[in-house]
C-alpha cells in the first residue's frame, strides 16, 4: 500500500491558529483604541481621531494576528491571513462593538476593509518571505 502524503496542517490546528490570531487581533485593536481614548482625554490628540482609531486598530491587529496564525500553520499564507481578519470581524461583531449608539452600521464597511487589508497584508508579507535553507 502506498503511504499517504500530508501537505499542510490538520483542520484542528488551522482552526486553533485562526482563533488565536483573531483573539490577538481583537486584543491589539482594543488596546490601540484604549490608548487613543486616553490620549484624546488627555488633550494630546483631537477628537477627529476617534473614528480613525478603530480602523488603524483593526488593520494593525489583523496584521499582527495574521502573522501569528500564519506562523502556526505555515501554509496558504494569504488564506490564513484573510481567515484571521474574518474571524476578527466576527469576534468584533459578537462583542457588539460595531454598532455603537444608533446601530446604523455605517462603520462596518470601512472597518471590514481595514481588517481584510491588514489580514491580506500579513499573508502577502509571509508569502513572499524567503524560506531558510538548512
Amino acid at each position: 500500500m502506498p503511504q499517504e502524503r500530508t501537505t499542510g496542517a490538520s483542520p484542528g490546528t488551522v482552526f486553533t491558529a485562526l482563533l488565536a490570531g483573531g483573539a490577538i487581533a481583537l486584543g491589539v485593536a482594543l488596546f490601540l483604541m484604549a490608548l487613543t481614548a486616553w490620549l484624546i482625554a488627555g488633550g494630546t490628540l483631537g477628537e477627529e481621531w476617534t473614528d480613525r482609531a478603530g480602523m488603524i486598530g483593526a488593520a494593525l491587529g489583523c496584521l499582527v494576528g495574521g502573522r501569528y496564525a500564519i506562523g502556526s500553520v505555515r501554509s496558504r499564507a494569504l488564506l490564513v491571513g484573510l481567515g484571521t481578519a474574518t474571524l476578527f470581524l466576527l469576534l468584533w461583531l459578537g462583542a457588539g462593538l460595531i454598532f455603537p449608539e444608533g446601530g446604523a452600521g455605517g462603520g462596518l464597511v470601512p472597518l471590514a476593509a481595514a481588517a481584510l487589508g491588514g489580514g491580506a497584508m500579513s499573508g502577502l508579507i509571509s508569502a513572499f518571505r524567503k524560506k531558510r535553507r538548512k
